[in-house]
């Protein structure tokens, strides 16, 4: 398996424990989009949300970059 299908199964190994959470995710595919945060731009893989519990207007936002190498 090269190392593309590796990152996309791990990608995918990832999302299914933020839904498992009650997450909604959304992949980014490639990597390709740039996500403005306070602390730059940033290309995340995986942006996850979902409600918060204290009030109705809380939400919860991970972004997350999963990456794997090549083991020499």
């Amino acid at each position: 398996m090269n190392t593309a299908k590796k990152g996309s199964a791990f990608e995918n190994e990832v999302r299914q424990i933020f839904e498992a959470a009650g997450f909604a995710v959304i992949r980014g595919a490639g990597s390709k989009g740039l996500f403005d945060s306070p602390h730059g731009l940033i290309k995340p893989d995986l942006i996850a949300s979902k409600a918060g519990t204290k009030n109705r207007y809380e939400i919860q936002i991970i972004c997350a970059q999963c990456k794997v190498r090549k083991i020499k």
